[in-house]
């Protein structure tokens, strides 16, 4: 593992599925990571993408859809498990907030139990109502 201060975060550029693929793997993400095919449309569909990098190795994803108006899904942020805990997945919402803005869109997303205390602190709040129609396949 790099030295964390010089992780290099990127809101553009090109991005492999199989890069993808393995962090959802190293993250520890119930994705479908054996369908480079699926995962290339989930990259080339998101609204918004930030990456971030040790060197030419990816450690953190975040991908969104939004409206940029009113709401925004927060479909998937991950960060290599070699690298949680340094703030990189803070600095990915971060970055989404910053070109997005607070005021006018409500940022929505699905936790696992493990990973809901890192959301709320870092600002998000519990909701109570949500409703899903699950896929029939991962």
């Amino acid at each position: 593992m790099g030295d964390l201060m010089h992780i290099e975060y990127r809101t553009s550029g090109p991005i492999g599925p199989e890069a993808v693929s393995g962090l959802f793997a190293k993250a520890g993400l119930r994705r479908p990571i054996g369908d480079l095919e699926r995962i290339r449309r989930m990259i080339d569909h998101a609204d918004e993408l930030f990456t971030a990098w040790d060197e030419d190795r990816l450690v953190g994803l975040i991908r969104a859809v939004t409206d940029y108006s009113y709401c925004c899904y927060i479909s998937d942020l991950a960060v290599d498990r070699d690298y949680q805990g340094h703030g990189i997945g803070k600095q990915l919402v971060r970055l989404l907030k910053d070109k997005l803005g607070e005021e006018e869109i409500q940022y929505v997303l699905t936790s696992t139990t493990k990973a809901a205390g890192f959301y709320e602190r870092i600002g998000f709040e519990k909701a109570d109502k949500a409703y899903v129609i699950k896929r029939k396949s991962n």
